[in-house]
């Protein structure tokens, strides 16, 4: 059931990064408040995927994330919370150091690292399309 959990949050993460790349059903020809709320679901769509994806890793017994140096420890909640702080950081390319990845944790944290670098440039990228137009 997990597995098919992941690949559900998968494909959602791919279809909102998707919709960054093919035009978009609003004809708004400058960047108007829709073009923010889209950039914002972006960024929130790939911050809950990623830190689902690491809660249900953690969950599974592979462990990916140690808080100042030791295993995250705690109910189910405290690695949901955890594992969201650590998606933020990561994505918005914060990271404060209190939580680490390691492991395979450390791979996926630079995908998502990498996204949070290149979702403003598709957006700005995709503003000026949609104005040139």
């Amino acid at each position: 059931m997990i597995y098919v959990i992941a690949f559900m949050i998968l494909i959602c993460m791919t279809m909102s990064l998707r919709s960054l790349f093919y035009p978009s059903k609003w004809k708004v020809q400058y960047v108007s408040f829709h073009h923010f709320f889209f950039l914002g679901m972006c960024y929130v769509t790939i911050m809950l995927g990623f830190g689902l994806l690491f809660a249900l890793l953690e969950l599974e017994g592979i462990q990916i994330l140690v808080e100042n140096g030791e295993p995250i420890s705690g109910d189910f909640f405290d690695h949901i919370f955890t594992t969201m702080y650590f998606s933020g950081i990561t994505l918005f390319s914060v990271g404060y150091g209190d939580v680490t990845p390691i492991g395979i944790g450390r791979g996926i944290a630079l995908i998502e690292s990498w996204l949070g670098y290149t979702i403003p440039a598709a957006f700005v990228v995709k503003s000026f399309m949609n104005y040139e137009k």
